[in-house]
């Protein structure tokens, strides 16, 4: 495979990537992630309801799915545990997105003096 990124250009994306995972948020996420693997109830939980949502979808979105399926979301709403994670996890997205589209328009300035 041919390598299109210089080893400076590397160096640079892998100080974006350590800045990430070194953020409080990622480290937060990781823990929180990593307790919620140890609760045995919450992730029969998470795993109900992605079934759930399946099940919603390949009912063609029968009403009474639906009630079933907002019924566990609320659940797992309730559970302070998963919503501390995806607190952090949401912050840790916003991350990589403002990253991306850095990017993106990075590239699009240089596609377009190009043209």
């Amino acid at each position: 495979m041919e390598k299109y990124l210089s080893n400076e250009t590397e160096k640079s994306l892998e100080e974006l990537i350590n800045y990430i995972k070194n953020s409080h948020e990622y480290i937060e996420c990781m823990k929180l992630k990593e307790k919620i693997s140890e609760d045995k109830d919450l992730m029969l939980l998470i795993d109900d309801v992605r079934k759930s949502q399946k099940n919603y979808i390949k009912s063609n979105y029968d009403k009474d799915k639906k009630i079933i399926l907002d019924e566990k979301i609320k659940l797992l709403d309730s559970n302070s545990l998963y919503v501390m994670y995806s607190y952090y996890l949401e912050q840790v997205n916003y991350m990589i997105n403002l990253i991306k589209d850095e990017l993106n328009d990075y590239f699009f300035e240089i596609t377009n003096i190009l043209k």
